[in-house]
């Protein structure tokens, strides 16, 4: 009953796809001058209950109904209290407040306040929050109207900074000379790490790990396309040492805050309602969350938690119960085996192995609070630090009704690790996420309103969020994430390094490669334009006599639905593997196609990517689009060794690869071909080009 009495004063729930995109912040002025009105007013007991600890408690009696967005913010900056009469305080007395007792579990777990009383070590990290964005600031940033800063170091290489022509910056600093390793505690302590966080890392960190820190530490937006299975937990490492020291900086200032709250003091015993808060101590979100890990195995959840956890206690470890975290056992249970079967006698390539090495289920969700003595798994979203998760469970808690998404409105830090991971499984999960971050909520939060910062007000929470996203290779997907659904006011950094040659160096069969340009206006057109080429000019020509034995590579799914039923209607033999099919009918294709039982088969780059299928008997290789995946050009050329043939097929001299692009495949192409191919390729007078391995 609580819950439909409090339910009512919010009118109708709004539809969740309602993302709210286009419409304007409200005017941050009206607001932030009727939060500095309140300095200057007191409630009386009665009429207003509210608590000072990280968030308080407004009585459900008290609660507006809510018309629009603009109403929304302008209520909760005054405290939902616009009906009730208040009287003023004179100019001379102190706001009155009682502090709430924090149980000693809930305190700040990095220091005491007597260990943050430098200032300086968390100044950087303050001023990114206290520098408020104007108007012509956000027309700046959405119009990507910027200034460049190229650079390069000794690991990452090549890099570009886009900084947003605000009118102030908080970072006027524009050196980027190569950073100094860093080897000890002290190096890291020059960074603004905070000091118990840098005793517990594993020293030295490599230049890339050195690098990459630097670049985040800044709190740039980072994009870094050269993530491999021998840097991958380096860059885990980084992140996650990143994260937790947001998250102490922000506890730490909460501290410092509420010091400066009980220096504000007249009497401790007047009541608690009586109460007014300067700006300067706004050190909050709507929620508690502060970074949201997106992964796509639970495997690789596992792997960070532990890594958050070394970072933690790594010095207070015991030796008979380890690290002191509530629910591990269960955490274990839940996110550790299930490795996939590698078979022995026909292995899979080695980043298969290293990719699908533990459990790969992709529907996780982990909350994670960090206290002074502890680090408590499976918390509520909404009261954890850290929310580690997939794509698929985030959208399936957006989707349930009965369920609100509030806990991603005031996300400070976003990690997306493995991103080519997140294209291989459903990149529209991914996409529907990042479009729910920052929404005005759906609740009123608990938080009090005036240590609520003034972004969270304003409705521009999202310019202040850092992304970093990492991934194996560039794809247009991933930097479409980048210049799209990011949008930090402080700039972003790219790794921008040239590929010489691609993995076509490593094909081995000798066979000649043709590509073949597809002429499209747009990337909307290019779908249909693709389709018509392939049935009007390519397929004629494999259904001819002598042609047998034709594997048809689809990248998309929906392509290949499309193909698929194209075959069908046309009545054309055909195979077909995809991510969704049956071991069983795996095997029968397999055997059909080797045995010459059917022309043409079928092939989608999921069902590659999660099984690795060796299909042999292949005579024609047609890329109906260049692989997502950049190793998988050469490893299914390869399969078209001799030793792989079917001798009594009769078609020993007959061979070819054909791939098809268009002008919007640059950057697949780059990965196989090189960028100066690539270039070449797409700007170039013929539309058709010949590579071959042959001597």
């Amino acid at each position: 009953m609580k819950m439909k009495e409090k339910r009512k004063h919010f009118g109708s729930r709004p539809k969740r796809n309602d993302l709210r995109k286009d419409k304007k912040p409200p005017n941050k002025h009206k607001f932030i001058q009727r939060s500095r009105q309140m300095e200057q007013m007191h409630r009386t007991e009665s009429q207003y209950q509210s608590t000072i600890d990280d968030g308080s408690k407004l009585t459900a009696d008290l609660l507006p109904e809510l018309q629009d967005e603009a109403q929304f913010y302008e209520q909760l900056v005054s405290g939902y209290s616009s009906t009730i009469a208040v009287p003023t305080l004179k100019s001379e007395e102190k706001c009155i407040i009682q502090e709430t007792k924090v149980p000693e579990d809930d305190v700040e777990m990095d220091q005491n306040p007597q260990d943050i009383a430098d200032i300086k070590k968390i100044n950087v990290f303050k001023n990114r929050f206290d520098f408020e964005i104007e108007s012509d600031d956000i027309s700046a940033i959405i119009a990507k109207d910027t200034n460049e800063v190229k650079g390069k170091w000794s690991a990452i290489k090549n890099f570009k900074i886009e900084k947003p022509n605000l009118k102030s910056t908080v970072d006027p600093d524009d050196n980027y000379k190569q950073p100094a390793d860093i080897l000890k505690a002290a190096d890291l302590q020059l960074l603004r790490v905070q000091p118990s966080l840098a005793l517990n890392v594993s020293y030295p960190l490599s230049t890339v790990q050195t690098e990459l820190f630097h670049m985040a530490n800044r709190y740039l937006d980072l994009y870094y396309p050269q993530r491999t299975l021998d840097n991958a937990e380096e860059i885990r490492y980084v992140y996650c040492l990143h994260a937790i020291n947001h998250i102490l900086k922000s506890r730490a200032l909460i501290l410092r805050n509420n010091e400066k709250i009980n220096e504000l003091l007249k009497d401790p015993t007047q009541p608690t309602s009586e109460m007014s808060l300067p700006d300067s101590v706004r050190d909050q979100g709507l929620t508690r969350l502060k970074a949201l890990i997106i992964l796509p195995f639970r495997d690789s959840a596992l792997k960070t938690v532990q890594i958050i956890a070394k970072l933690l206690f790594e010095n207070r470890k015991d030796p008979k119960t380890g690290y002191p975290i509530t629910k591990y056992e269960r955490f274990l249970q839940e996110y550790s085996g299930n490795t996939v079967y590698f078979p022995k006698t026909n292995p899979k390539p080695a980043d298969y192995e290293q990719t699908f090495n533990g459990n790969t289920d992709d529907n996780f969700k982990i909350g994670i609070r960090l206290t002074k003595k502890s680090m408590s798994l499976y918390t509520e979203f909404s009261g954890s630090d850290i929310l580690i998760a997939s794509p698929l469970a985030l959208r399936m808690v957006i989707n349930d009704k009965d369920q609100d998404f509030d806990f991603l409105n005031s996300v400070e830090l976003l990690i997306i690790d493995q991103a080519e991971l997140l294209l291989a499984q459903n990149w529209e999960n991914l996409l529907q996420v990042l479009d729910h971050l920052h929404l005005q909520p759906q609740k009123l939060p608990e938080t009090n309103c005036q240590r609520l910062r003034s972004y969270c007000l304003n409705a521009t929470s999202r310019f202040y969020r850092q992304t970093l996203l990492f991934c194996s290779h560039d794809l247009p997907e991933f930097r479409g994430v980048i210049n799209n659904k990011c949008h930090n006011y402080q700039g972003k950094v790219r790794i921008i390094n040239q590929i010489e040659s691609g993995s076509i160096s490593n094909v081995l069969t000798p066979i000649k490669q043709v590509f073949q340009r597809i002429e499209s206006s747009s990337v909307e057109s290019a779908l249909d334009d693709r389709f018509q080429h392939f049935v009007r000019h390519i397929l004629p020509q494999f259904t001819k006599s002598g042609h047998s034995h034709c594997l048809i590579y689809v990248p998309s799914y929906f392509d290949y639905v499309r193909l698929r039923n194209h075959f069908k209607k046309e009545m054309i033999s055909f195979v077909q593997i995809s991510e969704y099919s049956k071991k069983e009918k795996i095997s029968r294709a397999r055997d059909i196609f080797f045995h010459s039982g059917a022309p043409f088969m079928l092939y989608s780059e999921r069902g590659h990517f999660f099984r690795r299928t060796r299909i042999k008997g292949i005579r024609h290789l047609i890329f109906y689009q260049p692989p997502n995946f950049p190793n998988f050009y050469p490893e299914l050329i390869n399969l078209m060794l001799d030793i792989n043939q079917n001798r009594r097929d009769g078609l020993q001299d007959v061979m070819s690869v054909k791939v098809l692009y268009t002008k919007f495949d640059l950057l697949s192409l780059s990965n196989i071909i090189g960028n100066e191919n690539a270039w070449n390729l797409t700007t170039g007078a013929s539309d058709s080009y010949l590579f071959s391995n042959k001597e």
